[in-house]
């Protein structure tokens, strides 16, 4: 592979990782606004971008000659783009992956009341219950 040849690879993978980001700025939109079958039906079209960058890096690699300083410093600023991109899609995956922890242990805590032992009942009144009922009122 040629110099050229990995400079067009890097500008590949920085367009890649920059729909990345677009992808998972839209599954942050999807996590905060709750919409759970959005968020499924993104999963494959990020897959295929993520394998789509794998694949990508895979097939670059550097030359046996030395690169023009043109090429060279071509070659950096891309790499260097990347590095930005990167760190970005990495925030942007913990926020995701934080807000979905946060919703899942806040569910964890509304259901324990319902699956959790008698020390831990409540009564119509909100205090705690001396004996489980276990009828659940669900208003219908």
């Amino acid at each position: 592979m040629t110099y050229v040849e990995m400079a067009d690879g890097l500008e590949r993978e920085k367009r890649l990782v920059q729909a990345l980001i677009h992808h998972l700025e839209g599954e942050l939109n999807h996590t905060v606004s709750g919409d759970v079958a959005a968020l499924e039906e993104s999963m494959p079209e990020k897959q295929k971008i993520l394998e789509s960058i794998a694949k990508n890096r895979g097939n670059m690699q550097g030359g046996d000659e030395q690169p023009d300083s043109e090429l060279a410093s071509r070659i950096r600023k891309l790499q260097q783009d990347l590095v930005g991109l990167w760190k970005k899609a990495r925030g942007l995956n913990e926020l995701s992956q934080g807000l979905v922890s946060k919703r899942l242990v806040e569910i964890e805590r509304q259901l324990d009341i319902f699956f959790a032992g008698p020390e831990l009942a409540y009564d119509r009144a909100g205090n705690k219950a001396k004996k489980r009922s276990h009828t659940f009122n669900l208003g219908v």
